[in-house]
Parts: structure tokens; sequence; C-alpha cells
């Protein structure tokens, strides 16, 4: 199956519905609404649906990586329709960068945080220290 086909007897909404709640195997999934398992799978991945392996702990690579995924078929859908881009596109496509952006100083901070005590407590002794001997510079 390629991007272009479709199947006009598939309810896909409820079968990411139940693809997303993750309580049926992928199996049970497509022979109820008569697919493949790998037509089901390909449609997952290909549009992003949320992982049925949800633990509750953020992976934020991973959403990292799905943003980017998102913006770069946002773009492609642009370069592919130039003469129909309008302002509401190109706002949708500067929401999702801004949103991108916000995610990895969310991720960068969090990996600083998660720096041992240690390292931080020598940052801080070296900030002090840097900031004693401009003091003493400036009285110079």
């Amino acid at each position: 199956m390629d991007d272009t086909e479709e199947e006009p007897s598939v309810d896909w909404a409820a079968v990411r519905a139940e693809y997303e709640t993750g309580e049926e195997t992928l199996a049970v999934i497509a022979v109820r609404h008569g697919i493949t398992t790998s037509a089901l799978s390909w449609r997952a991945k290909k549009q992003l649906w949320l992982s049925r392996y949800r633990t509750g702990n953020v992976d934020r690579p991973q959403i990292i990586k799905r943003m980017f995924r998102v913006l770069e078929l946002q773009v492609l859908a642009l370069e592919g329709n130039m003469e129909k881009t309008g302002e509401k596109e190109v706002a949708v496509l500067g929401k999702l960068a801004s949103t991108l952006e916000k995610l990895i100083d969310i991720d960068n901070a969090a990996t600083a945080a998660a720096k041992p005590k240690a390292q931080r407590k020598d940052i801080e002794e070296l900030r002090n220290k840097l900031a004693r001997r401009i003091a003493q510079l400036k009285r110079v």
C-alpha cells in the first residue's frame, strides 16, 4: 500500500482509538477492521500514533524526534503545494517550531538537573572563585 491508496471501508479513526488504548493485540484489531497487521503498523508509524506501550514516564528524546518528524512532514506538504500555502499553514509551522524549541529547552534543563550533585557543586565553586577574582581585578 502506498500513500495514495485508501481503503474506503476502513474507519481509521476507530482503528487508531483501539490501537492507542493498547488493550487488544494488533492481530485482533486488524481482523476486526479487515486490514493486515502490517497496514495497521505502517499507518501507526506514518501518522505518528501514540505508542501502545506508554509507561507513564515521558520519553523526551522520543517526543523531540516525533516533533522533528511532524515538522518535516509539514514542510514537505508546504513544499509540494507552494501556490496554495497561506498564512494559516505558515502559522501552524511557526507554532510547531516554537513547540519543538521549548521541548529541546526542557530536555536540556532536565539533562542539566540530572548531573551529579558533586559536579554541580564543582561548577558552583568555580563560579564563586571567578566572581571573587573579577572583584579583585576591579579593585586594582
